[in-house]
């Protein structure tokens, strides 16, 4: 929502005085005001200071019209900021409230700096001239024109600060309009994100849904319980998380799906990690990461790349960890949905690179996953005989370069045999899409990236049960059985676990490991039958 709307014209000058004038001139200011005809009051006020420079009525009437006329821009955010000059240097009490007007009339003309610079005039003086509502919307527009001036850290000590002030209060909810992604940051502590979510959890305001800090909660909140995650603090991640989880859900589904899932994700891994007693799991299952850390693509690139010249690319420890931290979130999560199957992991490092890739043109992407036969060099005997331990691979590469403009996904679910060939045997096969940020909306570095993947071979060994089965039926509301509830990927793909595949056999077919023959072979010759 945008705070102009809400930032009213009889709010801000109301705590303006009223001033010993004439009768007549009072009342067809009155009369011009309350007709919305600013240029005439505007035309007004100057015939006023005019005759009397000192007239503090006919600066605050300046004020008053140029503030409204603000939105046209042209001359009028300046007449604006020196018709609060004026008035404050006459009437030194309104000083706050006047430079607050000013800032609104900056905003509409994109002077953040000069926003800024007025900081010191109303910042914490004017929250008891506008009220607290008014404030908060001070302390947004603010932090917003630090953004703009891509000084975020200033951004959020403004905004803490007004946050603080209005703790607890209606008006705390003004200042967190559109002021998310100050916590995507990658290089804000956690001790600065500790000191955020004591604040945040005296501003939550669980009867109000469409809360405009929810976001920034939200945010705060995930990144938070990762860093806990990261250094082995389950205890300490789950206390987090459950600040939001399970009873702030409909909140955050009310402003992004993407991180609701992820964050519904974190809480039922959590739930399952601290729990005081655990059961044995029912079945144990191996995932390698087979690390490769170069993409060096020597096959001629396909016509609709080949402008981009060079996309290869190399692989970044923070991806990788972003990864194996997505992984700690699914294997939790799966072994409390599905009671009992549990994944360990083992990580493979090679020095071998891709060199060639799948290419497909879907139209409005291309998709470019490593062909497994062109690494090099080519995978060793002992590195072979890991993968056989194994019930699947999560083939780490560094993926493609992204051209601006052009989405690559280079990540994928499937079956493969890993040059088994004098023995083949089958291993899930899962194509990390290692190049893409956290909070860019994209799976790859998202928890339900593991089930996505999954769940496309999930759809080969179940392609008996009742529920869709065309590429990505979560996309496809229409398309949900009737039993099925919710909204969203992570809706979809439980429903499916709980309703479909737990009941049918309790998941008891899900393993590779040994298998001479894929799931989609099966599903082949089933259906041929």
């Amino acid at each position: 929502m945008n705070p102009v709307k809400l930032f009213l014209f009889s709010l801000i000058l109301v705590t303006f005085s009223l001033y010993a004038v004439d009768q007549t001139t009072w009342a067809k200011a009155d009369q011009l005001l309350k007709k919305q005809d600013f240029l005439s009051a505007f035309k007004l006020s100057e015939n006023i200071i005019q005759s009397d420079p000192k007239d503090s009525f006919g600066w605050w009437l300046r004020l008053s019209s140029s503030s409204q006329l603000a939105n046209k821009k042209g001359k009028w955010p300046e007449e604006c900021l020196n018709s609060a000059k004026g008035h404050a240097e006459l009437v030194p009490e309104e000083e706050p409230s006047s430079f607050t007007t000013a800032i609104w009339c900056l905003n509409h003309d994109g002077r953040y700096t000069d926003m800024v610079s007025l900081i010191p005039k109303v910042i914490p003086y004017s929250q008891k001239k506008i009220g607290n509502g008014n404030y908060g919307l001070l302390i947004n527009v603010l932090t917003i024109a630090y953004m703009k001036l891509n000084e975020r850290i200033k951004a959020r000590e403004i905004f803490y600060t007004g946050l603080t002030q209005l703790s607890g209060t209606e008006g705390a909810m003004m200042t967190g309009y559109n002021v998310g992604e100050l916590f995507y940051d990658s290089d804000i502590s956690m001790s600065e994100r500790e000191k955020w979510h004591s604040l945040f959890q005296n501003n939550l305001f669980k009867e109000n849904i469409s809360n405009p800090l929810i976001p920034s909660i939200a945010w705060n909140t995930s990144l938070l319980t990762d860093e806990y995650v990261n250094r082995g603090k389950y205890n300490f991640a789950y206390d987090t998380i459950s600040m939001m989880y399970p009873e702030m859900d409909p909140h955050v589904s009310g402003f992004w799906n993407f991180l609701r899932d992820q964050m519904l994700i974190k809480y039922i891994a959590l739930k399952f990690k601290t729990k005081k007693t655990k059961e044995e799991p029912r079945r144990k299952l191996k995932m390698m990461f087979l690390v490769i850390p170069k993409t060096r693509l020597s096959e001629p690139l396909p016509n609709k790349i080949k402008q981009y010249q060079n996309i290869d690319t190399e692989l970044s420890e923070k991806a990788l960890s972003d990864l194996l931290l997505s992984f700690i979130y699914f294997r939790d999560s799966f072994e409390e949905i599905t009671n009992g199957i549990h994944w360990d992991y083992e990580i493979i490092r090679t020095n071998s690179e891709i060199q060639s890739t799948n290419f497909t043109d879907e139209s409005f992407r291309f998709v470019m996953q490593p062909s497994i036969e062109s690494i090099k060099p080519t995978l060793s005997q002992e590195i072979l005989d890991q993968i056989k331990t194994s019930d699947g691979v999560i083939v780490v590469w560094p993926g493609t370069k992204q051209p601006e403009g052009v989405l690559i996904t280079n990540g994928g679910g499937t079956e493969w045999n890993y040059g088994t060939n004098s023995d083949p045997e089958i291993r899930l096969t899962i194509i990390s899409d290692s190049n893409k940020t956290l909070a860019s909306g994209n799976h790859a570095n998202h928890p339900i990236f593991i089930y996505h993947e999954l769940f496309h071979v999930l759809e080969w060994a179940y392609h008996k049960s009742n529920f869709p089965k065309k590429e990505h039926p979560y996309m496809r509301k229409n398309d949900w059985p009737r039993d099925y509830q919710g909204n969203t990927e992570w809706d979809f793909y439980s429903e499916t676990f709980n309703k479909r595949m737990m009941t049918e056999d309790r998941m008891d077919r899900l393993y590779w490991l040994g298998r001479k023959e894929g799931f989609y072979g099966i599903k082949v010759k089933e259906e041929k039958k």
